[in-house]
């Protein structure tokens, strides 16, 4: 995680700028290769770079404008621009997938003679390489910095790259073989990992944008929050996350003793809150409600010096994302199970 606000923004925007970069050197150096060998393999590994260029600049407008303050139109920020524009790469992908299967099966009905080969093998392997480098390390930048953009951009160029390989592998074989078929088959390969890739991006975009649960979130949660557990601390419960791009809010309810005084409790839920934004960066939002224990709540909690004790201490509840997302609602040991 970067280690303050301000640093976070800067890096994500440098990476989606070698995105766009990236996008730029792939498609010319792919419809150079088509231009000199008339592949539709290659052809369609170029169209899809074009739809990289857009969606690479479009990343970089969206890492952007997540990454500025939040104003009064907007009180939760603008993270939620990177889902839109993951969404629309994910479409644009399938589309020209698409595409790419329209040009595969045309060319298979029409054989066209290949030229060059050896020129454009060169410049495809290159391409591939590149491809395949450039989008791994946007992966990995969108995945540390909880960027949903960047990851889409990255996983876009990387297929980009699987797809460079399937050109230089069935021009490979139209070379050696002088089967042009084979041509116009590779084509139709690559443009259904196109539109499945797509399909994969769309979907996990959608997944943001709709507040998707995310059950191994909740249990990081669980577990920053037993590292400030204290005697006295019953059950957080009730935990809700909206994804915000970079950043995630969220939405905390916290049962305490209900003789503890207002002061106490508030430095309690302040602890609660800063170890959050520790673990989870510190644009993230945590919105905290504690509320006062109950007479059941006694065999759960550990505080020993309570004045208003009804029932003996039995064991701690624990704290597991299944459990944090459910509403508390203490009961017997032995039921807790279904709690």
């Amino acid at each position: 995680m970067p280690t303050t606000l301000q640093q976070q923004p800067r890096q994500v925007i440098r990476w989606a700028a070698f995105g766009l970069g990236i996008s730029i050197a792939l498609i010319v150096l792919k419809f150079a290769a088509y231009a000199i060998t008339g592949s539709a393999a290659m052809l369609s590994d170029a169209l899809e770079s074009g739809i990289n260029v857009f969606t690479s600049g479009f990343a970089l407008f969206a890492v952007w404008l997540s990454a500025q303050p939040k104003d009064a139109n907007h009180p939760y920020g603008h993270g939620k621009i990177e889902y839109v524009a993951a969404a629309i790469e994910g479409v644009l992908v399938a589309a020209a997938g698409i595409g790419v299967l329209l040009v595969a099966v045309r060319r298979l009905v029409e054989p066209q003679a290949l030229e060059r080969l050896d020129v454009g093998l060169i410049l495809t392997f290159l391409v591939a390489w590149i491809a395949l480098i450039a989008g791994t390390l946007l992966v990995r930048a969108g995945r540390a910095h909880e960027s949903p953009t960047l990851e889409a951009d990255g996983v876009h160029i990387r297929a980009d790259a699987f797809t460079s390989f399937g050109a230089f592998v069935s021009t490979l074989l139209v070379h050696w073989t002088g089967l042009v078929w084979i041509d116009a088959a590779a084509a139709m390969a690559l443009g259904a990992v196109l539109v499945v890739s797509g399909i994969r991006v769309l979907r996990r975009s959608v997944g943001g944008l709709m507040d998707e649960a995310v059950p191994g979130l909740l249990d990081q949660i669980g577990e920053v929050l037993v590292e400030v557990r204290e005697p006295g601390i019953i059950a957080p419960h009730a935990v809700k996350v909206h994804r915000l791009g970079q950043a995630i809010h969220i939405d905390l309810h916290l049962v305490l003793p209900r003789f503890w005084s207002l002061e106490r409790a508030h430095d309690v839920s302040h602890r609660a809150e800063d170890a959050l934004r520790d673990a989870f960066g510190t644009s993230s939002e945590v919105m905290l409600v504690y509320e006062p224990c109950t007479e059941r709540s006694c065999s759960y909690c550990d505080l020993a010096e309570c004045p208003i004790r009804s029932t003996t201490f039995v064991a701690r509840l624990p704290w597991t994302g299944e459990r944090i997302a459910r509403r508390h609602r203490p009961a017997p040991i032995a039921d807790s199970s279904g709690d």
